[in-house]
């Protein structure tokens, strides 16, 4: 069974503060990519923008430890870089095309508690209190009623795809998280490797797959490249890394299910998107869910 979690011995407070750079990265990450979208840049070249500088920027740990860090063989390709890397933002990119940011936010991080709740209760043996057990049931209770919602509301234009597809990209993240836990790699191993061989699938992909990257305007690539490359695909992965290095998996993803509030906000002040009443409680709900499911509230934590 995997050691119970353990918090940074000097500094309890150091993982918690690297969670919450991680929730303000992912925040402007899914702004951005819905902002690429409306650009018609394709998911390919998302992925070329997001893990070919990070895979530049990771240069020295490739370099020192190699590709495949600590023995992990195929299985750090199979189970940590490609659902962590390659499927994550290629599908996430690719319901950006069809859902607004706010049900991205809602979808993606709201959906994620649950799933690795229940990886981490299979595979890592973790048991979990009433409370938080609550906190998961209304944080999928608030994620599945809103975005039950738009199916309804907007089932015209396509929304429903870009939910699918984004539900589909919290598996595969969920997957990937407990998995890194098992890996015992270092922090910085695992986010090279969800950088490297992306940037490589990526790569191989841009040379038979449509792109638009070369016509975009200059000023729009770089700053794609510092939002998605630096931001996301280098800062945020090492911050996440370290943070699952530290605390449980299942409260590190509790607390990224408060990204729906401030992608809604976000996408509200830089797209223009509106936030409706139906959406506000689902998004209510999910705050409450989040303070339980932490284990904020439970004695025993």
């Amino acid at each position: 069974m995997q050691a119970a979690p353990r918090e940074a011995a000097r500094t309890p407070w150091l993982p918690w503060a690297a969670v919450v750079v991680t929730l303000i990265i992912w925040t402007s990450f899914l702004v951005v990519t819905r902002a690429a979208a409306r650009a018609d840049l394709t998911p390919t070249d998302v992925g070329l923008l997001r893990f070919v500088p990070a895979a530049i920027l990771f240069a020295p740990v490739w370099l020192r430890s190699g590709p495949l860090p600590g023995g992990i063989g195929l299985r750090g390709i199979t189970h940590i870089a490609l659902p962590g890397g390659f499927l994550f933002v290629g599908l996430l990119a690719s319901g950006a095309q069809f859902a607004p940011v706010a049900d991205t936010g809602i979808f993606a991080p709201s959906m994620l508690p649950f799933y690795v709740a229940v990886l981490s209760y299979v595979m890592l043996g973790e048991r979990f209190s009433h409370l938080r057990i609550a906190g998961f049931a209304l944080i999928l209770t608030g994620a599945l009623s809103v975005g039950g919602w738009e199916v309804l509301s907007r089932a015209g234009d396509g929304a429903w795809r870009g939910h699918v597809l984004v539900s589909v990209v919290a598996i595969c993240w969920a997957y990937y998280t407990v998995n890194f836990r098992l890996s015992g790699l270092s922090a910085a191993d695992g986010a090279m490797l969800i950088a490297f061989w992306p940037a490589i699938g990526f790569g191989l992909l841009g040379l038979v797959a449509p792109t638009n990257i070369w016509e975009a305007e200059i000023s729009f690539i770089a700053f794609q490249v510092l939002m998605q490359g630096v931001l996301a695909g280098f800062v945020s992965t090492l911050t996440y890394s370290y943070a699952l290095k530290n605390i449980a998996p299942s409260k590190v993803a509790a607390a990224a299910a408060l990204v729906p509030v401030m992608a809604a906000i976000s996408g509200w002040i830089w797209l223009d998107e509106p936030i409706g009443l139906i959406k506000s409680i689902g998004i209510a709900v999910v705050a409450c869910g989040v303070l339980l499911a932490s284990g904020a509230l439970d004695r025993r934590d």
